[in-house]
């Protein structure tokens, strides 16, 4: 064999080895984080990255105590937990609410739990979910979101009342009378650190605020301005809070 010919025997052999290192160079920095990517991951520089997107299989709870939320319990453990949290991808919860109790398959992305609005060290941003085999479904959750104070009332008094991570308790009356539903005159924003604000009914201000001296109970801003709420510390665990205000119509 020539000289010539060895040359191009060695260069084209080189070539080929130099191709096989960029490619398994290539898989083998793209398929770590494709791997990692089944779980969530965090990012000491910035945002925690969610995983893709996952479809799980489990039973579906609502877990009614002081947040109220959804509950999948895994067939299978993933990224190490037999349980997470579900939400909606955006904010219409009816597809979870009549699927509560069943088994269910749900797909989307995982990310983590790390803020005290969530009960689960993860949670699944559902974007589709179905029911797994036989499953009775359920009304959803009434809305209330239209319902109005009665026009005749022009005080009113709002009764909250919490035993350890039991759900929030309401009784809202005027002058010994119940009125109903309470969510027309009544509702409250729980934050990530259990302070809870109560809110007075649309074309009403919030009066007096009273309860439980471990609730802590105070005004948000000052009495009788529109826009005052009602603070408590609802930390859970507290048993037998009473938390309460007095709610004023406007002029």
């Amino acid at each position: 064999m020539s000289v010539q010919a060895k040359s191009a025997i060695y260069r084209l052999t080189m070539n080929i080895l130099r191709a096989c290192v960029l490619a398994l160079a290539f898989v083998n920095c793209t398929a770590t984080p494709a791997l990692a990517q089944q779980c969530p991951q965090t990012n000491p520089t910035g945002s925690t990255v969610a995983s893709e997107v996952r479809t799980l299989e489990g039973r579906l709870i609502f877990v009614d105590d002081i947040r109220g939320w959804f509950e999948l319990e895994l067939d299978q453990p993933q990224c190490g937990e037999n349980a997470i949290q579900l939400r909606p991808k955006g904010d219409d919860w009816t597809a979870l609410e009549v699927l509560r109790g069943c088994r269910v398959r749900s797909k989307g992305a995982l990310d983590f739990c790390y803020t005290g609005y969530c009960s689960r060290n993860f949670y699944q941003s559902v974007a589709q979910i179905e029911p797994v085999g036989a499953c009775t479904r359920q009304a959803p959750f009434p809305d209330y979101s239209k319902a109005k104070p009665d026009k005749s009332i022009r005080k009113y008094r709002v009764d909250m009342y919490v035993n350890g991570s039991g759900p929030i308790i309401f009784r809202v009356s005027s002058a010994g009378k119940n009125l109903r539903p309470w969510q027309a005159y009544a509702s409250y924003d729980l934050t990530g650190g259990y302070v809870l604000y109560g809110l007075c009914g649309r074309g009403f201000f919030v009066d007096r605020v009273f309860g439980t001296p471990e609730a802590k109970p105070s005004h948000f801003i000052e009495r009788r301005d529109p826009n005052d709420w009602a603070a408590f510390d609802a930390a859970a665990g507290k048993k037998g809070l009473h938390m309460g205000y007095t709610c004023v119509r406007e002029r």
